[in-house]
């Protein structure tokens, strides 16, 4: 027998039926309007089936059974994302939801925002690098997780020597928390200069973000309330506990257990301010937790401006704003404005007049750059210099990898391996990335003094275009290990992943053009390996 369930909101039912008779049921072969009272027992199906009807009445139709259930009981049997099973976690975030996007899973929290505090920013600052807050793109997969059960971890791990780049906690306003010591691993940014009244600075994504403590915000939270999340799911208070009194005992992370044994962190006057690092497990991967959003570079980064002081902030609205600044006491200003589509007009203001820069942003992974016909076209042309004409066709030729082995042998074992080759491009990319965003642009890759002084830097400055094998004007990191792990395989006759000392040697005395020697196949005969091309943007 098929059960239909039929929702209503009305008691009347309209039908044309041949029933059969039951004590509860009515006997027509006509039209009936038939009304009933709401009920709730116990039955038993035709096929025996134990079932509770709740609802204004039921029929036994050509031998189909109708359940005439009420609209109220379907949408109360829905399950909603109640305040009631909203997680603990986001309790501090809804203090400011409205400007924020909060959704939940069994694992997660989600918190989706643009980045942009409701307080002023960068008043303050006397280091500057001539970055500007600019809105980003937080939301949906790009947005903010935090763990809802967070685990202790068995090594928990020191910010001193970790997670100098990205974030390492999420404010409650939707801003990132930075390491406070700056990517170089050594500067600590508030005694250097480089924060604004409310401890935060903008990144050379124009991204902004704090890198102490954001106490101000307990004005909004309340005091002895989380001002904020760590990346490992635990939650940082200010400076006093949830009773009123100040915290006390913390460990060397900036954290304790409360009496119940629920571990948490504080903010503090001094260094580390923030969590020393995560007392729950996380996962590091090129010098930050991951997984963790991407800020979105719309312009190059700049280097840093001597003698600057930031005087001033105003937003008119969220897509005009307006930094002052003094340099050496003259002073100047940068108006800028989003535009369609995200283009954002930068204007310079001083004494000798106005300077107009446009950027609009890259529509492809990697960040945006400088929309340009002028620097398209010289970009377009440029051909690396200062590499010579190279030796005559016949002439013994050194490749690189094997002109380099002593520089890529790390161990010194007279062997260049696969893991070593990429840990040289690792360090050789991160001195490249200015902006951390996981991507080379031409101008991090061309700009005068850019990147490590070392081979494999000279080698990606000077043969930059060979890299981008997408053709998005950017480098990957993969882009980059895939060439330089083609050299290797170009000397690595036995195919094991590692260059000897005999490999670098004969590839070193082979003459110009010369390939690897013929590989034999099965049946003896010679079989050369395949052609292997290098498609070049240009």
């Amino acid at each position: 027998m098929k059960t239909k369930t039929i929702l209503s909101t009305s008691l009347s039912l309209f039908i044309t039926a041949q029933a059969w008779g039951h004590d509860d049921h009515i006997h027509t072969s006509e039209n009936v309007q038939a009304t009933t009272n709401i009920f709730e027992k116990d039955h038993t199906t035709n096929n025996g089936e134990k079932t509770k009807l709740l609802g204004s009445g039921y029929r036994l139709l050509h031998e189909e059974q109708i359940f005439v259930k009420l609209e109220s009981d379907r949408l109360n049997s829905i399950p909603k994302k109640t305040k009631q099973s909203e997680p603990k976690t986001a309790v501090p975030f809804r203090v400011f939801e409205d400007k924020l996007e909060l959704e939940w899973d069994n694992e997660f929290l989600y918190v989706g925002s643009n980045g942009m505090p409701d307080h002023q920013m960068m008043v303050g600052i006397t280091a500057w690098q001539q970055q500007v807050p600019l809105p980003q793109q937080y939301f949906g997969s790009n947005a903010w997780q935090i763990p809802l059960k967070p685990t202790p971890s068995p090594n928990p791990m020191s910010a001193k020597a970790h997670f100098f780049r990205g974030a390492i906690a999420l404010a409650a306003n939707g801003v990132p928390i930075f390491n406070p010591i700056k990517n170089n691993g050594r500067t600590d940014t508030l005694l250097a200069g480089e924060l604004d009244k409310w401890g935060g600075h903008c990144g050379r994504g124009d991204d902004y973000h704090y890198h102490v403590a954001p106490i101000h915000l307990e004005d909004r939270i309340g005091r002895g309330k989380p001002i904020a999340y760590a990346l490992d799911g635990y939650p940082i208070y200010g400076y006093f506990e949830p009773d009123g009194s100040l915290a006390k005992g913390l460990d060397w992370l900036n954290g304790h257990k409360d009496s119940f044994g629920n571990y948490h962190y504080h903010a503090t006057k001094d260094y580390p301010y923030i969590n020393g690092g995560f007392y729950g497990k996380v996962v590091e991967k090129d010098g930050q937790v991951d997984p963790q959003p991407r800020a979105q570079a719309v312009r190059p980064s700049l280097p840093g401006l001597k003698g600057a002081r930031i005087t001033g902030f105003e937003s008119a609205d969220s897509k005009n704003f307006k930094v002052s600044y003094e340099v050496f006491g003259k002073k100047k200003e940068v108006n800028y404005q989003i535009g369609e589509e995200g283009v954002v007009t930068f204007n310079f203001v001083d004494s000798a007049g106005t300077k107009t820069e446009t950027y609009e942003p890259k529509k492809s992974v990697g960040g945006p750059r400088l929309e340009s016909k002028k620097e398209k076209g010289m970009q377009a042309n440029k051909k690396p210099g200062g590499q010579g004409k190279g030796p005559r066709e016949g002439e013994a030729r050194k490749p690189w990898i094997v002109a380099h082995a002593k520089e890529l042998d790390i161990n010194g074992d007279d062997v260049v391996s696969t893991k070593e080759v990429n840990a040289e491009v690792d360090n050789a990319f991160t001195g490249f990335d200015q902006n951390n965003d996981g991507f080379l642009s031409d101008n991090e890759t061309q700009s005068r003094g850019a990147g490590p002084k070392s081979p494999m830097g000279g080698f990606i400055k000077g043969h930059a275009s060979e890299f981008d094998r997408d053709g998005d004007g950017l480098i990957s990191k993969n882009e980059a290990s895939l060439l330089f792990l083609r050299f290797v395989r170009q000397v690595d006759q036995n195919n094991d992943g590692e260059l000897s000392k005999k490999e670098l040697v004969e590839a070193e005395s082979r003459p110009k053009g010369d390939k690897k020697k013929e590989k034999k196949d099965g049946k003896g005969k010679g079989k050369k390996e395949p052609k292997k091309t290098n498609k070049k943007n240009k």
